[in-house]
C-alpha cells in the first residue's frame, strides 16, 4: 500500500489505521524529498504496491502559488494514475474536498442545504479548482482502465487538539469531520470499496449528507462537536 502525503495530519491517521488493520504501508512525502511532480519517483514508490491511497497535495490557496496547487494536485495525480495503471494496481484512494462544491471560505453559497453529493461542483478558486479537475481525472482514467477509484470529500478535519480551539459557530455551515473518523472512511474504501468511480462527502458534524458514504462504505462518523447535539450530517439524512 502505497500512502502520499503520509506526514500530513490525515496521513500521519491514515498510516496508524491500516497498519493496525495489517496493511504494510509505504510512505511518500515531500518533507521527505519525494515529490508527486516526478514520475519516476511515483512509479519507483509504488512498486510492489496492491493499492494507493493518494492524500499527498497543496491543501489551500494560501499555501502555495496558482501554479504550484495546480502542479502539485493536478500533475501530481496524474503520476499517481499513471503509476498506479503501470503497476496493477487493484484500487485507487484519492481524497478531494468539499471545497469542490464551490462555496467554502465566501467563494459562493451553496445550492440547497444540508449539502449533498449531488450538489454542483462550481469551485474556481485555485485549491477547490484543482480537486474538482482531478475528480474528473478520477472518472475519465477509471473509465477507461477499470480500476475503482474512490473519491473522499471530508468537510474541516480537525483532532482532539484543534477541538479545543475551532467551536461550531467558528465553522462554515457548523461543519467539521474527526480525522480518526477520516481514517475510518480509508480502511473502509480500501477493505470494501465499491467498483467504479465514486465521490463521497465525509463530515461528523453539520449541513452536509454523508448518505452515500454510510451506504457504499457503511461508514458512520464517531465524533461530533463537544457537548452538541447528535451530527447534522446524520440527522439530516
Amino acid at each position: 500500500m502505497l500512502l502520499t502525503g503520509s506526514a500530513g495530519g490525515v496521513g500521519r491517521a491514515t498510516r496508524s489505521v491500516l497498519e493496525a488493520a495489517g496493511w504494510t504501508v509505504e510512505t511518500f512525502d515531500l518533507t521527505d524529498g519525494q515529490d508527486l511532480r516526478d514520475l519516476e519517483a511515483v512509479l519507483a514508490a509504488m512498486h510492489g504496491c496492491q493499492a494507493v491511497v493518494h492524500a499527498g497535495a497543496i491543501a489551500h490557496d494560501s499555501a502555495g502559488t496558482p501554479a504550484e496547487i495546480m502542479a502539485t494536485n493536478l500533475l501530481g495525480t496524474w503520476h499517481v494514475l499513471q503509476a498506479a495503471e503501470a503497476h496493477s494496481l487493484s484500487r485507487v484512494v484519492y481524497f478531494s474536498s468539499a471545497q469542490v462544491f464551490g462555496f467554502a471560505e465566501g467563494e459562493g453559497t451553496p445550492a440547497y442545504l444540508p449539502v449533498d453529493d449531488a450538489h454542483p461542483v462550481r469551485a474556481a478558486r485555485p485549491y477547490g479548482m484543482s480537486k474538482r479537475l482531478a475528480e474528473e481525472m478520477c472518472a475519465a482514467w477509471t473509465s477507461r482502465t477499470g480500476v475503482p477509484t474512490t473519491v473522499l470529500r471530508p468537510v474541516m478535519i480537525l483532532d482532539d487538539s484543534a477541538l479545543l480551539r475551532v467551536t461550531q459557530d467558528k465553522a462554515e455551515l457548523g461543519a467539521f469531520v474527526h480525522v480518526e473518523d477520516v481514517a475510518a472512511a480509508v480502511l473502509s474504501a480500501i477493505s470494501t470499496g465499491p467498483a467504479g468511480h465514486v465521490r463521497l462527502t465525509l463530515c461528523g458534524a453539520g449541513q452536509f449528507r454523508t448518505t452515500a458514504a454510510r451506504q457504499t462504505l457503511g461508514w458512520m462518523p464517531s465524533r461530533g462537536w463537544p457537548s452538541a447535539a447528535p451530527a447534522r450530517g446524520e440527522a439530516a439524512d
